[in-house]
């Protein structure tokens, strides 16, 4: 990811926030999905998070039903992601989610970043970078936070921070 991308999507989300008004320190992105005509469904997906497609020029976001809250937000904000982002490309097809935090393409590397900008304002970063928070963990850190450490790792490395969290798969529920 590069600094000019961390920055377009931060100004997206600048953007949505003045339009939409939502909070920056815990947006609801289902409720901002809607906004914005997106229907978000939940279902029970299996081994699916969830997905986004645009049937008949309606976008729609499909969540597994069975994950905890926390990561149904994650997976709401990531397709939200590809809507806003690769809408053009989901007209020919659809994105899936069996491995959230996929990061070999562009595509999914775009939903998880925006994902990271929109979840976890610069505050959280701030927050943790923060000298009395110095031995805590990206694991401890994301927990306070309510979110994945795989989505704190991608927005702390957004601003440069290489926190050694490697993965390719999306924690189980």
């Amino acid at each position: 990811m590069t600094a000019d991308r961390v920055r377009e999507l931060k100004q997206l989300i600048a953007d949505l926030k003045e339009r939409y008004g939502f909070d920056e320190d815990r947006p609801d992105p289902v409720a901002l999905a809607e906004a914005m005509h997106v229907r978000v469904r939940y279902f029970p997906l299996g081994g699916l998070k969830g997905f986004y497609l645009v049937l008949n020029d309606i976008p729609f976001i499909a969540i597994d039903r069975d994950l905890p809250e926390e990561i149904q937000r994650v997976v709401c904000a990531h397709e939200l992601g590809h809507h806003l982002l690769h809408h053009e490309e989901a007209a020919r097809g659809f994105y899936d989610d069996y491995d959230l935090y996929r990061m070999e393409n562009r595509f999914e590397r775009d939903a998880n970043l925006f994902a990271s900008l929109l979840l976890l304002p610069d505050r959280a970063v701030e927050e943790f970078c923060r000298p009395e928070n110095r031995g805590l963990s990206v694991r401890e850190a994301a927990r306070l936070r309510k979110t994945t450490e795989e989505l704190f790792a991608i927005r702390l490395s957004a601003e440069g921070i290489d926190t050694g969290v490697r993965f390719s798969r999306f924690p189980s529920g």
